[in-house]
C-alpha cells in the first residue's frame, strides 16, 4: 500500500459545506443512545473524518488515500485552522485508535471513551463551523 499524501486542488467552499453537512449527520447519528459503543466510535470517527475533509476542501487541499490517510487528514485540517490543536490532535487520534480497534481487530471500545471521542468531535465540528461558514 502507498503512503498518503496531501495534494493540493481548487478552493471549493461548496463542497465544503457539503462536507460539512454530511459531517452534522454522522454526528447526530453517534449521538444515538440506543447504538453500542463500538458502533458511535465509528461513527464518531467518521463525522471527524467529514469535517477535516471540509477544512482541506475549503483550503484547497486533499488527502489522498493510503497508508496513514485518517491520521494525516486529522493533523492537516487541523494545521489549517488557527490556533494551537495539538490538545485535540491527540484526542481525536486516540479515538482514531479506538475505531482501527473495532473496525479491524473486533475490539471494543469503553464508554469512557465513547463521551471522549464526542467531546474531542464536537469541538472539531466547532472549529469546522467557523472556518467554512
Amino acid at each position: 500500500m502507498t503512503e498518503a499524501r496531501v495534494e493540493k486542488v481548487h478552493e471549493d467552499r461548496i463542497a465544503a459545506r457539503e462536507y460539512f453537512a454530511q459531517a452534522e449527520r454522522f454526528f447526530v447519528d453517534a449521538t444515538r443512545a440506543e447504538l453500542s459503543a463500538d458502533t458511535r466510535s465509528v461513527v464518531f470517527h467518521n463525522a471527524a473524518i467529514c469535517a477535516c475533509d471540509a477544512i482541506l476542501q475549503a483550503a484547497g487541499l486533499r488527502v489522498t488515500s493510503g497508508e496513514g490517510s485518517h491520521l494525516l487528514r486529522l493533523g492537516t485540517a487541523l494545521e489549517q485552522v488557527d490556533g494551537n490543536h495539538d490538545d485535540l490532535l491527540e484526542r481525536l487520534d486516540e479515538s482514531r485508535w479506538h475505531r482501527n480497534n473495532v473496525s479491524y481487530q473486533a475490539g471494543f471500545v469503553p464508554d469512557a471513551s465513547v463521551v471522549e471521542a464526542r467531546e474531542a468531535t464536537t469541538e472539531l465540528i466547532e472549529l469546522t463551523r467557523g472556518y467554512v461558514s
